[in-house]
């Protein structure tokens, strides 16, 4: 969603946009047709490496054999990821060879990760000269070493020597959260002047008003994976045990939580089958991430609305909370029981007057890729 708002972006300031993408193989697990790129953009696809292809899950089935396969290939990924800087999706940088270009210049090239080889791919049909441009700009979602989802020290020194080296190669590099941007500056203080932050544009707007409802019967809807050791959703579970509150998670984790009369738990879905789960949505909940700098999407895709959004501080909570509470949008709380259900009984009285139920401009497409934009323009200016 990140890359087609940023794309959404450029196309509405009225640029031209050539995507080169991955292909995934039939019946992935990931593929999902509610995902659409805008009208008039070029897209050129290459398939991913037999690697990926072996690793990685097909769609759920109910075969016993399959899931068994399923298994080891599990073990084979935690293995693999061990002992590797990149993903298995990293074979796909091969088709670097096979680019070709009609008008083969342009002003940016942009590498956008998650998956980190699409930053090793952009450099590949540089070294390989296969595309004229004036600058390489690469947005990371999530940083190398410093990426909280990753586990073990075993690759840390080869890990900190390639993310300096991929980094290294491109005119600017932006983070998506400001305080990541930050810490990659202090980590990599020869390379600070290049490194800056842009935020993730909602992709969507939905300007539909609030449902009239009594508080008893209002939906709050957590979607979004909370592996344990990435993001703690006990208190919040805790806390709608005890106000019997209407719950709906999506997401996966290696601990999920169980449904009960009131909390309606299942896996990650389609996004049209969640975007169906949301209409009957009356408050979206934003959990951060419990350390780490790194700010999960959902928080600018639920800015997009003009539903109540109940925040939940977890990690850096003192400088999540000074960035986010300029925008006047937010409902507060550290993640503690206590903390949420005193939130969740604001958000249901609607006693709160500085809290305003509104699309924030700032995280629009068009915002968002007008400032990108601007950064560029102003370090060109300063070099000059």
């Amino acid at each position: 969603m990140m890359n087609l708002a940023y794309i959404q972006g450029l196309v509405e300031l009225g640029h031209q946009v050539h995507i080169l993408t991955s292909k995934l193989p039939e019946n992935h697990i990931s593929i999902d047709d509610g995902f659409l790129v805008p009208e008039g953009v070029k897209i050129d696809e290459f398939p991913l490496g037999s690697a990926f292809n072996h690793l990685s899950n097909k769609k759920m089935n109910n075969n016993k054999k399959l899931n068994f396969f399923s298994i080891i290939k599990s073990i084979l990924r935690k293995l693999y990821y061990k002992f590797s800087i990149y993903d298995s999706q990293k074979s796909w940088i091969r088709n670097a060879k096979k680019v070709t270009f009609e008008n083969n210049y342009f002003d940016f090239i942009i590498s956008s990760s998650d998956p980190k080889h699409t930053h090793l791919f952009a450099n590949e049909i540089i070294r390989l000269h296969k595309v004229r441009f004036n600058q390489w700009i690469q947005i990371w979602g999530d940083p190398l070493f410093l990426d909280i989802t990753r586990k073990g020290g075993i690759v840390n020194r080869r890990l900190l020597k390639e993310e300096k080296r991929i980094l290294s190669a491109a005119n600017k590099v932006f983070y998506v959260s400001p305080f990541t941007a930050q810490k990659q500056k202090e980590l990599f203080p020869t390379l600070a002047e290049k490194i800056d932050y842009v935020l993730v544009p909602f992709l969507k707007r939905d300007e539909t008003e609030q449902r009239t409802i009594e508080k008893k019967n209002m939906v709050f809807g957590y979607y979004g994976d909370y592996n344990s050791h990435v993001r703690n959703l006990t208190h919040l579970y805790d806390a709608a045990l005890e106000l019997n509150l209407n719950l709906i998670i999506r997401g996966n984790s290696n601990s999920p939580v169980i449904s009960t009369s009131n909390i309606n738990s299942g896996n990650r879905v389609s996004i049209r089958e969640l975007e169906e789960i949301e209409k009957n949505t009356d408050v979206y909940i934003h959990l951060c991430n419990s350390k780490g700098t790194q700010i999960p999407a959902k928080v600018y895709y639920y800015s997009g609305t003009c539903k109540p959004i109940l925040f939940i501080l977890d990690g850096e909570i003192n400088s999540i909370y000074e960035f986010f509470s300029k925008y006047d949008r937010y409902y507060f709380c550290e993640n503690k029981k206590e903390e949420i259900i005193k939130a969740i009984n604001k958000i249901r009285s609607h006693n709160s007057t500085n809290i305003r139920s509104r699309v924030v401009e700032e995280f629009s497409p068009i915002s968002i890729i007008t400032e990108l934009l601007l950064k560029m323009e102003r370090d060109v200016n300063g070099a000059n």
